[in-house]
């Protein structure tokens, strides 16, 4: 029987809004197999909104089931979601939709491609 490698996300640091991931594997070999990742306060809104976007609005598009090569990857996905979820205040305000709408505003001139690919 092949033991169950479970990947869990932890967050490290929540300063000045931005969030910070460090994702965890049981039974880890190498240290170079962990990440950290960090957010800026517009990233992680941006990010939080197209998770929760993909993962709960029904009627919402997603991506392609062959986008996927494994459910891993979707729950990974879920994972990141609902750490961001534990971290944002700003999706339980009123104004929530006017934060994602400034923080898409910010990011858009980073990023000049009609597509994920370029």
């Amino acid at each position: 029987m092949t033991a169950i490698k479970k990947t869990t996300f932890r967050p490290i640091a929540d300063v000045g809004g931005a969030c910070q991931f460090r994702i965890m594997k049981n039974e880890q070999k190498n240290p170079l197999d962990s990440a950290e990742i960090h957010l800026s306060p517009d990233e992680a809104l941006v990010l939080y909104a197209l998770l929760s976007r993909w993962c709960e609005e029904h009627s919402a598009p997603t991506p392609e089931p062959t986008c996927f090569e494994s459910t891993a990857e979707c729950a990974v996905l879920h994972g990141l979601l609902a750490d961001l979820e534990k971290q944002l205040v700003a999706p339980f305000k009123a104004n929530y939709i006017d934060l994602v709408k400034e923080a898409r505003s910010c990011l858009t001139g980073s990023w000049d491609y009609p597509t994920l690919r370029g």
